[in-house]
């Protein structure tokens, strides 16, 4: 089901932002035999589009991305089955 989008069209739809979130991580790590921890983190981001039929998807993006993303754009969104590919803002 992860790769559904190998198997869907590239789509192109006017849609809206109406949401953006992350989602932060924490990884510890023990290391057998020594003391020491290691500790990460990861962050993952979303944004959720609504498009013209009101329908609503939450789609991850890179960071740079959701950086330049804003609530309440609107413009092209494209992307194929679950994956984003763009989001071009209409002025």
């Amino acid at each position: 089901m992860r790769y559904l989008y190998l198997y869907s069209p590239r789509l192109t739809v006017d849609a809206t932002i109406v949401a953006k979130r992350m989602d932060i991580t924490h990884h510890h790590h023990a290391n057998p035999g020594n003391a020491a921890h290691h500790s990460s983190s990861s962050t993952c981001y979303y944004v959720t589009f609504q498009v013209e039929s009101g329908d609503r998807m939450e789609l991850q993006v890179k960071g740079n991305e959701y950086g330049m993303l804003v609530e309440g754009d609107y413009g092209k969104l494209s992307f194929q089955g679950t994956r984003y590919l763009g989001f071009e803002r209409q002025v």
